[in-house]
Formats: structure tokens, sequence, C-alpha cells
């Protein structure tokens, strides 16, 4: 079987972004009764599929598709939410590790976060993306992204366990177990997001298109200097 590259989008907004800067240069595809996207770039063959929201729902699908490919290395791509101060909507952050805000098993002696049997965190394909050059108009950050089965905003922030991890940069729904899943299969991974809202502010839903919109594109934009 050959190798194929995974690329995972939550969104109909995160698919079509990248899709339009494909320029109809790929060809659909079913596999588990699910519609995907294939492309090729540097000889590369790459599947992109819409994921599923949440954390037990992206476990699932992965696990589904890992018994159907033979997956070289998983992408998730799309937006999240902004946490630490010094970021702007629509910049990206990708990832250099991901772990989980909603697990809290301390009370047996395991970090906040940290599920049994599991690493605190789960490390993303570092060597990879240090290995890349990305042109530097695009406004990138490296660091941890956290992921919960919730959607985080400036009244539930502070009831949440983000604020506890200091060096958190953005929040959202499925990266931790992307990695996770990866982790236990060995596959390599990368996840890029970009900024469409901050978790710290008022959360301004006629806005929000736009700038779910435009997160996606910058996303997308970002994954193809990497895969360029």
């Amino acid at each position: 079987m050959k190798e194929v590259n995974l690329i995972i989008a939550a969104m109909n907004e995160e698919i079509n972004a990248l899709l339009e800067l494909l320029d109809n240069n790929y060809e659909k595809i079913d596999i588990i009764n699910e519609h995907g996207y294939r492309f090729f770039i540097n000889e590369q063959d790459y599947i992109l599929f819409k994921g599923k929201v949440g954390k037990a729902n992206t476990a699932f699908f992965l696990g589904q598709l890992f018994l159907e490919l033979k997956v070289k290395r998983v992408f998730n791509i799309g937006t999240s939410g902004g946490v630490n101060k010094s970021l702007n909507l629509y910049d990206v952050v990708i990832a250099n590790k991901v772990g989980y805000h909603d697990v809290d098993v301390t009370m047996f002696d395991y970090e906040l976060g940290q599920l049994p049997g599991e690493d605190l965190y789960f490390e993303c394909d570092n060597e990879f993306i240090d290995s890349k050059k990305i042109d530097p108009k695009y406004s990138i950050r490296r660091g941890l992204i956290l992921s919960g089965d919730v959607f985080v905003n400036k009244d539930k922030y502070r009831k949440t366990n983000i604020p506890k991890f200091k060096d958190c940069l953005c929040c959202e729904m499925e990266s931790a177990t992307i990695g996770q899943i990866c982790h236990r299969n060995n596959i390599p991974f990368v996840i890029i997001r970009s900024i469409s809202d901050i978790v710290t502010k008022d959360f301004d839903l006629d806005d929000n298109d736009n700038n779910v919109k435009t997160s996606s594109i910058n996303s997308s934009l970002v994954l193809l200097e990497l895969i360029k």
C-alpha cells in the first residue's frame, strides 16, 4: 500500500479554503463512506478530509482512516481561539506539542491535563517543521495548543483549567486527540491553527464568519508553505 499524507480540517470553511488555494488541482475520492480530496505536491500524495468535532469523534474517525490507509504524516489545519496575550487575530500557531485542558486526575498524582498511561503532552513532528522555511510575511508562533470538549469564550475561560497552563498559546477541540492517536500509532503529526477569536475578549458573532474564513485561509497557506 502506498503511503499518503493525511490532512484533517474540522469545518467546511477550513476545507474550502484549502481547495480554493489548490485551484481545482485535486480529485474527489471516497473512503469509509467519507468524501475526501486527493492532490499531489512534489510527488507526495495528500488526502484532505473533513474531520469531526470533539475528542471522541476525532479519535474514532482517525482510527478508521488508519485502518484503511498507510499514513506517512498527519496534518491538522484550521482555526483556534487565542489565549496568549501576544496573539492577534489571523496569527498562525504551529504547535510544538499538544495537550488536554479538560482532563483532571490530579488526585491520583497525575499532572493536570495528563491521562493515566499517557504523556502529559504529545510532541509534534518538530524535526519536520524545523527543516522548512516559511515566508516571513506570515505571523507565526510556535508553542503549546490545548484541546477540550468545550468552545471557550470569555465567560467560560476562567472556569476552565486553561489559565493554569502558562505556556498555552491557543485552544480548540481536536488537536490533542490527533496527537494522542498519532502517538499511539507512531505516526508523525503537524498542527497548524490560525486565530479566529481571542478567548479573553468578547466574542463577536457578527464578525465570526469573516474571521473564520480569513483564519482558514491563513492556516492553509502555511500548510502549503510546509509541503511545497
